[in-house]
């Protein structure tokens, strides 16, 4: 699935995030930004833009007056953070689908509606931002506060996880399916569906994930 053609910044991050992940570039390594920028051709601009997106995202480390490197990364920390929220999240849905008024309802279908529309105009971006707003609100509809910031904790520490529709952009229409039937429980207050559905929505995902950080960070 082609998507919207790419700035500068965006092709550079895309090309840095690409070689972190396969370990051309080691955990440890120095990002010097005149260095790429040379290295593709580019002015230091677009090379800022994208090592600052990719330390939003966990990837790079830059610490002021010191400059950039690349994150180190465990396996074993990402595992354990996926299993924690492949158990929470279902539940704070379910929970969710009985405390959830009419409100949230509504704004999730809005979500749902914004996110087709993100889907047919190929605009990766907007659907992962959106999609992560959906899974947001369906963690803080649950009323159960502890659960949620334990959650909402876990998708900040996993900024990682914004990968997932870049790498595999064929479960995006499955996705946007699904989507659609949680808000049909939801509205139902059919908890117990609601949860199976996210348990296997977020597995199926973070199964895909797994596979291939295995496959490009232990060989």
């Amino acid at each position: 699935m082609a998507f919207i053609s790419m700035t500068k910044s965006e092709a550079i991050y895309r090309e840095l995030k690409k070689v972190i992940l396969n370990g051309t570039l080691k955990p440890g390594t120095r990002l010097l930004i005149q260095q790429i920028a040379r290295q593709y051709g580019v002015s230091d601009i677009p090379v800022r833009e994208a090592l600052k997106e990719l330390t939003a995202e966990g990837f790079v480390e830059t610490k002021p007056h010191v400059g950039s490197r690349v994150a180190s990364m465990s396996l074993k920390d990402i595992e354990e953070m996926l299993i924690m929220r492949e158990c929470l999240e279902p539940f704070a849905a379910e929970l969710a689908a009985l405390n959830a008024d009419e409100k949230i309802i509504e704004k999730l279908e809005r979500y749902t509606l914004d996110m087709k529309k993100a889907f047919d105009a190929k605009d990766m971006v907007a659907y992962r931002d959106l999609n992560r707003a959906f899974h947001k609100l369906f963690v803080e509809a649950s009323g159960n506060q502890m659960m949620t910031k334990t959650i909402l904790e876990l998708m900040d520490s996993e900024k990682r996880m914004r990968m997932i529709f870049h790498l595999f952009p064929e479960i995006l229409e499955l996705s946007n399916k699904e989507h659609g039937m949680m808000v049909r429980y939801m509205k139902e207050r059919n908890g117990k569906a609601l949860a199976k559905v996210l348990y296997e929505h977020k597995k199926r995902a973070f199964d895909k994930l797994r596979k291939y950080l295995q496959q490009h960070l232990e060989s």
